[in-house]
């Protein structure tokens, strides 16, 4: 039986009071800490879109103004159209490397974005027609130009940002490219170089969070700007950002690319909030720990009386529990103690040591015998005798194979009745070849019946008892046994019925029978004849309960005549036969196993008895369906005595047999009421194999 012990649900409850406190305190704290980390993260997200995106926004609008100037000198732009130069004494025109200059010269005073570096203009031609370095003058190779022409063709004509780290002015630029158009076609290339470190100073002043990273990539995915200088260009994948940063991701108004920021949680708010959880999971294995110590010191002495009832109830009377204190749980150890102790005295030990006994020797002697080696024996036996034309030996080994066979089978303690019944029939093949004038056995039950689960082995040797003890030492009559049983659905038991027409117990050996089965093994001698009795009485009480067992009725005769077996006992009255099944053990004579029949002829056999009962001579033996004491089955099972079973069982005295025999008669007159009744009374088990376990 499963159940929740003492010590468990003091030590549960005691957990629920200390670990409930510290669970809402750590919820709280966790809610906490989780909503600042979400507060912060809103705050990133509003400073990147709004602050950051619009300050990139408007550099790259002051660049595309200050651009833009160019177009205030339409000269300029028909000149880079044409590439034609002015000449200096045409009215209203001005040399062309003069116009350059002075526009040179305005964008750098007056434009808004600072730290100019230089400026230069390339033409349709792809060669540059004028420039203008403040603090140096790079030297600029063609493949140098031809590179930034690449870069602005790969734009389609949009303005093109671009972040050099190794440059001709040996720091970090950022360079500008502004393709020059007139009526839509492209005329020249405007070049700007700006100092990357005025950019780096404008963005990177609203990164303000942990490990915080700024990233600018171009429409196809390509890093423009990284915080880190040390990252080289690439496409940026989000997915390979070392741990798990917060991302925040914007697309620039202009069109020029992507904005990424990325920032992980400050450490001490990390530390802070681990630290609580820590702290908590600490503070709940001291609880837990406190907890067991408590409930194990205070269910202690219940537990050990908890284990020692155990051992009682395995059978181990002799548990005691140690009594150290003289509280309440100490007065039920001592209760206890003494408890066992009277237990312990009324066990009987000696029932114990003889059925272990009895079990070994069986066991024993079970070992020593080969299946195998004793069935091909017995089987070799039956094919000689088989070959040398010996039916009675052919069948006399078929019937030692099937019992040693089914004896050996130790693996199932119950089986059905009609395995118990064929184990019977077996045995009486053998017995009535032993006895040549015969005993009949007749089953009487219902079909449903035959498929109850006994114990196994506890009908034979009541059987084998009724046969060697009461059936063989009847001098006259015919020597007559059945078996019947019932059910009684009520208590939920069956009775299963063994009687004999022999010589009978008498009051004394009765009382000493009765003495055996209620005193069990301890009290039967090894000589004794009640032992079967015995063996199967204890058994089927150890195996079934002690409201389980056999039931004695016996009548003892005179002269060891016996008498007539009827559905109500023993009694001088004939019975019905018209029954489920009846099998003659004077069938098993030789004339029947001559005739290949081990039932149906058997009835001749009969004729050899004293009492010379025409009813035998006068049935259809021969054709097997009649009963071979001259009863009719088929027409209600006329007895042995010539008795019509179908007419209601008339007493043997005073009956008229079937052939009129006046010596039937007066031998039936003779035959006192003798014979023995033993009854089982076993579980009903309806088909479904029970558990083999002591009550």
């Amino acid at each position: 039986m499963k159940f929740k012990g003492i010590r468990t649900k003091i030590f549960v409850s005691m957990i629920v009071v200390t670990l409930l406190p510290l669970s809402f305190a750590s919820v709280i704290i966790w809610y906490q800490i989780s909503s600042d980390i979400k507060e912060d993260l809103q705050f990133a997200k509003v400073r990147t879109e709004q602050d950051m995106k619009g300050a990139i926004e408007q550099y790259i609008q002051a660049l595309n103004e200050t651009a833009y100037q160019i177009y205030s000198n339409p000269d300029l732009i028909e000149s880079l159209t044409y590439n034609t130069a002015y000449l200096p004494n045409e009215s209203h025109t001005y040399d062309t490397v003069r116009d350059i200059r002075q526009f040179f010269l305005s964008v750098y005073n007056n434009s808004r974005v600072k730290d100019i570096v230089g400026l230069y203009l390339i033409n349709a031609d792809e060669e540059p027609v004028g420039n203008f370095f403040p603090s140096m003058y790079p030297r600029m190779s063609n493949a140098y130009i031809q590179q930034l022409l690449a870069q602005s063709r790969q734009a389609e004509g949009q303005p093109v940002l671009l972040f050099t780290y190794d440059s001709l002015y040996n720091e970090p630029i950022i360079q500008y490219l502004y393709p020059v158009k007139s009526r839509g076609i492209p005329t020249g290339l405007l070049v700007i170089d700006m100092r990357e470190a005025y950019f780096r100073e404008l963005v990177e002043g609203y990164n303000d969070f942990y490990q915080g990273t700024i990233i600018l990539t171009d429409s196809a995915g390509s890093i423009r700007y990284h915080t880190d200088r040390a990252v080289e260009e690439g496409v940026f994948q989000p997915a390979d950002l070392p741990g798990q940063p917060f991302i925040i991701k914007t697309s620039l108004g202009t069109g020029d690319g992507t904005l990424y920021y990325t920032f992980h949680t400050d450490p001490s708010v990390s530390i802070f909030r681990y630290g609580i959880i820590a702290a908590i999971v600490l503070s709940g294995i001291l609880a837990l720990i406190f907890s067991y110590s408590l409930s194990y010191s205070m269910t202690k002495p219940i537990v050990k009386l908890f284990r020692k009832m155990g051992h009682i109830q395995r059978g181990d009377y002799a548990a005691r529990v140690h009594v150290s204190t003289n509280d309440e749980i100490g007065f039920l150890g001592s209760q206890f103690n003494k408890m066992a102790e009277t237990i312990q005295q009324l066990i009987d030990h000696e029932l114990k040591l003889q059925l272990t006994n009895q079990e070994s020797q069986i066991k024993a002697l079970q070992a020593q015998i080969s299946p195998h080696f004793l069935f091909n024996t017995l089987q070799t036996m039956s094919n000689i005798a088989q070959v040398n034309d010996v039916p009675d030996l052919k069948l006399i080994c078929q019937s030692l194979s099937n019992m040693y066979r089914y004896n050996m089978n130790i693996r199932n303690e119950w089986v059905e009745v009609k395995e118990e019944i064929m184990h019977i029939r077996n045995y009486m093949v053998i017995i009535n070849k032993r006895y040549p004038e015969g005993i009949r056995i007749r089953f009487q039950m219902d079909a449903d019946i035959r498929g109850y689960f006994i114990p196994k082995l506890i009908l034979q040797p009541i059987v084998e008892n009724a046969v060697e003890h009461g059936l063989i030492p009847l001098q006259h009559g015919k020597k007559l046994l059945k078996i019947s049983a019932r059910v009684d659905a009520e208590q939920g038991r069956l009775h299963i019925y063994v009687l004999d027409n022999g010589i009978g117990l008498s009051k004394e050996q009765l009382q000493k029978v009765q003495q055996s089965l209620d005193g069990g093994m301890g009290q039967a001698d090894k000589g004794d004849d009640s032992i079967g009795l015995v063996n199967v009485h204890t058994r089927i009480r150890l195996i079934c309960g002690e409201s389980y067992g056999l039931q004695i009725r016996s009548k003892s005769g005179e002269n060891g005549e016996g008498g007539k077996i009827s559905k109500s006992g023993i009694e001088g009255k004939s019975s019905k036969n018209g029954e489920n099944g009846e099998s003659s053990g004077s069938n098993q004579s030789s004339q029947s196993s001559k005739g290949g029949s081990n039932g149906s002829n058997g009835g001749n056999r009969s004729n050899g008895s004293k009492g010379g009962s025409n009813g035998s001579n006068g049935s259809n033996g021969s054709n097997g369906s009649n009963g071979s004491n001259g009863s009719n089955g088929s027409n209600g099972s006329k007895d042995s005595n010539g008795s019509n079973g179908s007419n209601g069982s008339k007493d043997s005295n005073g009956s008229k047999d079937s052939n009129g025999s006046n010596s039937s008669k007066s031998r039936n007159s003779s035959n006192s009421s003798t014979g023995t009744c033993v009854t089982l009374v076993l579980p009903l088990h309806d088909r479904v194999k029970p558990v083999n376990q002591l009550p």
